[in-house]
């Protein structure tokens, strides 16, 4: 029978696609985790890796394995851990978020920050095996969901909504374009999907719903912003983002360009339903606190998308700006506007 160390070993492979940084990353040599993982493939009878030159890829099998695995791990883990909540000291809020929605949590939270001081507010990054994975499992209380995701077992506020940009290498043919549509770049290579996405987010990162055939993947298959870059700015791929992450990846051999005409995305923070913990609590109410006021953004110059619409009031209910980077170009940063928000718990 397998055990669970099996388990995790195969799940991290697949998530760091590189034994050398899978190993570092588990704490053991790098020898021991290829023997963990040759002696895995033994007992179950099934290559699980592709091995190549620059690391290791799932097969068929393996990608069917890694769902299944990840899962049972998850099991343990929420099993190990559903008590955990209620042994700290201190009230703690624990909210997580992809890389890229970094500096959109930090002006999501300010206002709950502000309103509970007695409060631990700690901001964990989750990487994509992670997402809904950990908040399901007790590890954290809530989560920065995008897109919206159709799981019942979760409730959704929403809490800003974003306009999309395309990210091009700056020797593009279109870098030079104020503005772009669809229709300009639905060929285009884009990114594939490593299996530790869901394929969901990848169909909207896709945008699917224009497309009136399959896209155009590259080979490689990133799982961050740097990796992401990287790609964008050898001009391998093209990429769409929401506005808030464009700041962390522009630049330095990449562009980013307002796309016009397709959705804007819409950010929750998804909480468990029926969690009804002191923290969780607390932050229902500060969320419900939103009202159903234009949902559409503020108005924007000619050629460019409207900013991002930050739903979350301060304390006492004024609107305020933050200032962020503009994707644009350089100059005046965009401001994020905090106006009154809506709920659908």
């Amino acid at each position: 029978m397998l055990d669970l160390r099996q388990l995790h070993y195969f799940v991290v492979v697949v998530e760091e696609e590189q034994m050398t940084r899978a190993a570092a990353r588990l704490h053991i040599a790098q020898p021991a985790l290829s023997q963990a993982i040759a002696k895995l493939e033994s007992d179950l009878g099934a290559r699980l890796f592709e091995r190549h030159s620059r690391g290791v890829t799932p097969t068929e099998a393996g990608r069917a394995f890694f769902e299944r695995a990840s899962r049972a791990l998850s099991a343990v883990e929420e099993a190990e851990e559903a008590v955990e909540p209620w042994l700290r000291a201190r009230p703690r809020l624990v909210v997580g978020f992809e890389e890229s929605a970094g500096d959109l949590a930090r002006a999501i939270m300010r206002r709950f920050m502000l309103a509970h001081p007695d409060m631990d507010v700690e901001m964990r990054h989750l990487r994509p095996a992670q997402r809904l994975i950990e908040l399901k499992r007790g590890r954290i209380d809530a989560e920065l969901v995008y897109p919206r995701t159709p799981d019942e077992q979760l409730v959704q506020h929403l809490v800003a909504v974003s306009p999309r940009f395309v990210l091009m290498g700056e020797n593009h043919s279109l870098a030079e374009e104020p503005s772009l549509t669809f229709q300009q770049i639905e060929n285009e290579v884009v990114p594939g999907c490593h299996p530790s996405v869901d394929p969901r987010i990848a169909s909207d990162a896709w945008l699917m719903k224009y497309r009136r055939s399959p896209p155009r993947l590259a080979r490689e298959e990133p799982t961050s912003l740097d990796e992401l870059w990287a790609l964008v700015s050898r001009g391998n791929v093209i990429a769409v983002l929401p506005e808030f992450a464009i700041a962390r990846v522009q630049g330095d051999g990449a562009r980013a360009i307002p796309l016009l005409g397709v959705d804007p995305i819409e950010v929750s923070v998804a909480l468990l339903r029926g969690d009804s913990r002191p923290a969780v609590r607390a932050l229902r109410a500060s969320l419900a606190l939103s009202s159903a006021e234009d949902l559409t953004g503020l108005d924007a110059p000619a050629g460019r998308s409207a900013p991002i619409t930050l739903r979350t009031p301060l304390v006492g209910g004024r609107d305020s700006e933050v200032a962020v980077p503009s994707p644009g170009a350089p100059g005046p940063a965009t401001p994020l506007r905090r106006q009154a928000a809506d709920s659908d718990g």
